[in-house]
């Protein structure tokens, strides 16, 4: 299969709803994940279920350039983010709009950087403010680490999440998703290029195992980088990174794989 066969493949360009930041009238699950979802809700703590009204985040920078790629349990759900200021931003029409594109053009690979371009200041201050600086907070010691500039720091790394629907909290996973099915081929893709991107694995280590049918202790143990487990062998649920965080000398690992000429 090549790149472009797969990028056709992608369910996300099919994903049919308006540009919309929030909006309480419209379930923006992707259809073909829809039944799926809408039944584990059913049954799921208010706190745990999948956010319905707000945009799915799948993917963030693009996989196909990025010389690591973080994988991670799902977006996180902040009330007065996601919805108050989702809310606010929506009156803003052409701000508005062009949020949604850069979330959408994520979803679909057409991305360049982890994050829009600072020179469009009220794009990036909203797409930061709508994630709550999360990631620009995890990644700031790594960035300062790999010593290049940020606009090339976050051209080299992407984010993919397990689950692209937003919740609070998640204590269950789902991994039979039509979407997900997607996300396994990409990741293997990747994985059989000999150039290919390092994966660092965030969260939900079982199931991502379970998704990709990898055992990343040993087929393409040189690909995953793995958490370090605390003293019950379990690994955090904090994201941090830094040099404390990673088993077998990992962080070195990402901040030479982003910064080849730190080796």
């Amino acid at each position: 299969m090549t790149e472009k066969e797969l990028k056709n493949q992608n369910p996300w360009l099919q994903y049919p709803y308006a540009a919309r930041l929030y909006d309480e009238k419209m379930n923006m699950i992707h259809p073909i994940d829809r039944k799926i979802v809408d039944d584990y809700n059913q049954n799921r703590p208010l706190d745990c279920r999948f956010e319905i009204h707000t945009p799915p985040g799948p993917f963030q920078g693009n996989p196909f350039s990025s010389k690591v790629i973080f994988l991670s349990l799902n977006p996180g759900f902040v009330e007065h983010n996601n919805k108050d200021a989702a809310l606010l931003l929506e009156q803003v029409k052409d701000l508005r709009t062009q949020l949604y594109e850069e979330w959408h053009n994520h979803m679909v690979h057409n991305v360049s950087s982890f994050f829009p371009n600072k020179e469009n200041n009220n794009v990036y201050q909203g797409f930061q403010l709508l994630g709550e600086w999360y990631w620009y907070k995890k990644l700031a010691h790594l960035l300062e680490d790999t010593k290049i500039v940020e606009t090339e720091f976050f051209s080299r790394i992407a984010l993919i999440q397990l689950m692209p629907y937003a919740s609070i909290r998640c204590n269950k996973v789902i991994i039979n998703l039509e979407t997900q099915q997607y996300t396994k081929k990409l990741i293997n893709y990747l994985l059989k290029l000999p150039d290919g991107p390092l994966f660092v694995v965030m969260r939900s280590e079982p199931d991502w195992e379970k998704l990709l049918g990898i055992d990343f202790q040993n087929e393409y143990k040189n690909r995953f980088i793995l958490r370090k487990r605390n003293i019950n062998e379990h690994r955090p649920r904090a994201q941090s990174i830094n040099p404390n965080s990673f088993a077998d000398n990992g962080y070195i690992r990402i901040v030479t794989a982003i910064n080849p000429e730190l080796k």
